[in-house]
């Protein structure tokens, strides 16, 4: 939406330039460039003068208000930019819960596309303290509820998942997790970590399944081609039954629904 706005904005300028001006007609044409280059960085700008406003500490009580519509509103004009069509399919299935949500994990992208499609719920994910760290971005996460694991750190790793538990049920949000611990560079599916099937039993939550298709493609396609990305949301499993499944069998199950789908659509070996 946002992208669109720039896009209004440059052509009524440059039309207001012209008028004003008495310039040749064609002129509005590169006016109308030139405008829109200038908007988007000006508002990564402002975007970036923002975070000195917005509250360092950590931990964070709890997600500040607004910063949900200001992440999304922002998602969704990066994806219009880098000519990023996203699909979520089965978004029908989501608990009205809060809920643990999981998926392979293809690139940086990845929850990127979730947030810009999910715009209705409160949604934040788990992720390596790196990306706390990038200009921007990392200031606004932090204060959206995001939370940094150590994964190197059995202890640190558990004190934040119970601090995710704790979030999510408080403020009655999804909690994003990708259970191979980094991205796959091949595509094909890492071996799953316990931590997101633990922190869904310690929050008492159903854990929704979702398969990720297309965001490694984005990087190498952008401003180029149209990157489609397809969310597919594949199984939800219940509170009781996360509750009542050992760990390991909770993560083969997760990990073999989700195998299912990349090979039925070839993207496995």
């Amino acid at each position: 939406m946002l992208c669109y706005i720039f896009l209004v904005l440059s052509a009524i300028g440059s039309a207001l330039i012209v008028f004003l001006t008495q310039i040749a007609w064609w002129w509005a044409i590169p006016l109308f460039v030139g405008l829109f280059v200038l908007i988007n960085p000006l508002y990564f700008c402002l975007l970036w003068i923002s975070t000195i406003f917005l509250p360092k500490k950590d931990p964070i009580d709890k997600p500040l208000k607004g910063i949900y519509f200001m992440i999304q509103f922002s998602t969704d004009w990066l994806m219009t930019l880098l000519r990023v069509k996203v699909h979520l399919n089965g978004a029908e299935r989501f608990p009205e819960e809060p809920f643990v949500l999981v998926s392979n994990h293809l690139s940086n992208f990845d929850p990127i596309v979730v947030l810009c499609k999910i715009k209705k719920r409160k949604i934040a994910f788990i992720s390596k303290a790196s990306n706390f760290k990038i200009p921007v971005a990392g200031v606004y996460v932090h204060n959206a509820g995001f939370l940094a694991i150590d994964r190197e750190n059995a202890m640190s790793a558990l004190r934040t998942l119970k601090r995710a538990g704790e979030m999510m049920n408080r403020e009655q949000m999804i909690m994003g997790i990708y259970p191979e611990g980094t991205r796959s560079k091949s595509g094909e599916l890492l071996e799953f970590k316990e931590g997101a099937f633990l922190l869904a039993k310690r929050a008492g939550a159903p854990i929704v399944v979702m398969a990720t298709h297309g965001t490694n493609q984005i990087t190498r396609r952008m401003l180029l081609r149209r990157t489609r990305v397809d969310l597919n949301v594949l199984d939800v499993i219940d509170r009781d039954t996360v509750k009542a499944m050992p760990l390991s069998e909770l993560a083969l199950n997760v990990r073999t629904t989700i195998e299912k789908d990349l090979t039925d659509k070839g993207e496995t070996a």
